[in-house]
């Protein structure tokens, strides 16, 4: 461990020890007494330091999944942003399957996350697969996702599961909450997409089909549309002037779908959500809502563009909790 990835709380330990530790040598304390305080002092710092919710949880062998643990109603997960590539897992065989990396997203979620605690006080939990997608998919089922290998699979479980558990901590103490499941695309068309299980011949439709029940009960925003505060139908919560979509649009970010681009054109490519934005999202009840959220490559590679962007989506992300879920913000009430 280096002393970048040392808390302030354990810092300051680190440094009263090494106070403490010289104190006893000029007293000429033996080594044994030495010790005992040492370890009398440090035990309960590190303690109180890995208890801190803004703390970091290594989850299975070599930390392939990292969970950030939060304490507000907002859960980011991030499965294709990985880098590392292991010998005990190596590349999926498949032959027609997506292998690229989602290049920057692990670091545009953790600024998020570093950016909504500034503005806030609190911070959404992240959850990120550090394999590189060649080695794992965690938005596929188990079977695609790890092509047979008994190692990715237990990494699949470790990913999904610490989503699970995040989106449980949110139900129990708040009641309800959003899930955002981070991304990256290459298409040619520079703007965000935003994946709500709507296929992009259904976002076509007229708004009266689209709030049809038949629409509704597959949503990932399911519950929300049941019981938002403002009474939004699906049409205007997926695409009307206070959609996810539409606030971005507010920021100067081109969104598919918003008041804007209500939908894409035929033949122009989107990504509609996946399985992390079913399982995790609430098209099969619960009151956890799932979004996917598909960044640009360019906004993505961008230095200058990206640190705006993590700023702008974080103020975004506030806003929405406030319009839809929470309008006092108050989350240390509960």
């Amino acid at each position: 461990m280096n002393i970048n990835e040392i808390g302030e709380l354990e810092l300051a330990g680190l440094f009263f020890v090494m106070y403490l530790s010289k104190k006893m040598n000029n007293n000429n304390m033996n080594s044994t007494k030495h010790f005992v305080l040492i370890c009398f002092f440090l035990l309960p710092i590190n303690i109180l330091a890995q208890s801190d919710s803004s703390g970091i949880k290594l989850l299975g062998k070599e930390g392939y999944i990292e969970v950030l643990q939060g304490n507000m109603p907002l859960v980011i997960s991030i499965p294709h942003g990985g880098y590392l590539l292991p010998d005990e897992i190596p590349e999926r065989p498949c032959s027609n399957c997506a292998k690229h990396q989602d290049i920057f997203t692990i670091e545009i979620g953790i600024a998020i996350r570093n950016s909504i605690f500034q503005m806030t006080g609190f911070y959404p939990y992240v959850v990120i697969n550090n394999l590189h997608r060649t080695r794992l998919d965690p938005n596929r089922n188990v079977g695609e996702a790890a092509d047979g290998n008994k190692n990715a699979e237990l990494v699949w479980s470790e990913f999904q599961n610490s989503i699970d558990t995040a989106n449980a901590q949110v139900t129990k103490r708040f009641g309800k909450g959003l899930y955002i499941d981070l991304h990256g695309h290459r298409h040619d068309i520079k703007r965000t997409e935003l994946g709500y299980l709507l296929s992009s011949e259904e976002l076509q439709l007229e708004d009266d089909f689209l709030n049809s029940e038949s629409f509704v009960e597959y949503s990932s925003i399911r519950n929300l549309i049941g019981k938002n505060l403002h009474s939004y139908s699906y049409s205007e919560l997926v695409r009307g002037g206070s959609s996810l979509g539409s606030l971005l649009e507010e920021k100067g970010y081109p969104c598919v779908p918003s008041l804007k681009q209500p939908f894409p054109k035929p033949e122009e490519p989107y990504f509609s959500g996946g399985y992390n934005t079913t399982r995790h999202g609430s098209s099969s009840g619960g009151t956890i809502d799932g979004i996917q959220i598909e960044l640009d490559e360019n906004l993505r590679s961008d230095l200058k563009k990206r640190d705006k962007l993590t700023t702008d989506l974080a103020s975004v992300l506030i806003e929405y909790l406030k319009i839809h879920y929470f309008p006092e913000f108050d989350f240390g009430s509960k």
